[in-house]
């Protein structure tokens, strides 16, 4: 079994977003224990669509700058780079799967 996590949006927004009540909490003690073990996996659409939720769909905005800075503390852990051959592949996980082209991209 491997020791890494690959990491969804959601639980990276719901650890930064402070009214997201308890999934806040959860999130957040899951994100600092695989940032401080090195175990977080994500892709580069996670940090994009990280981007955009924190800077415009939590309820309160975070700032362009910290955004910045916790990129750069997730780009620590392993971040697999889309590629055209990624997209081939969600393709097929997405009639496989029946799950939505984004998801299948992140699988």
């Amino acid at each position: 079994m491997s020791d890494k996590y690959f990491v969804d949006t959601n639980i990276l927004v719901y650890a930064h977003d402070r009214s997201a009540g308890i999934k806040h909490e959860r999130a957040q003690m899951l994100v600092e224990e695989l940032l401080d073990s090195g175990r977080g996996v994500l892709s580069t659409q996670v940090l994009q669509e990280l981007c955009i939720n924190l800077r415009r769909k939590v309820r309160t905005p975070v700032p362009m700058e910290e955004v910045r800075l916790l990129l750069r503390d997730y780009a620590t852990w392993d971040v697999i780079i889309n590629n055209s051959q990624s997209v081939l592949e969600a393709l097929d996980l997405e009639v496989r799967y029946r799950t939505s082209f984004w998801d299948a991209l992140i699988l």
